[in-house]
């Protein structure tokens, strides 16, 4: 992984104010917006990633990819490392 998208991760992390590990360790994103103290709904965990893009400056540079909460954490950032991969 890429300094980058560390970055990302520990912004993402942070804006929930959750661990890494709490957030990238494999639980769904409902079981992330279950554990956040600050996310209310499934748009505050958007907020979360937009902001940490933001923070890295990529905001302008990828689109949010359209996924449930059942997903994961880290099938986001994939997703978002394979738009950036020609760019990166």
């Amino acid at each position: 992984m890429t300094a980058l998208f560390a970055e990302i991760r520990t912004n993402i992390a942070r804006r929930l104010e959750l661990t890494e590990a709490e957030v990238f360790d494999g639980r769904t994103l409902s079981a992330v917006l279950v554990a956040s103290p600050t996310a209310i709904n499934s748009i505050d965990l958007l907020d979360a990633f937009a902001g940490a893009l933001a923070d890295a400056g990529l905001d302008d540079d990828v689109e949010l990819p359209t996924m449930t909460l059942d997903h994961t954490a880290d099938d986001v950032v994939t997703a978002l490392q394979k738009q950036l991969a020609p760019a990166v």
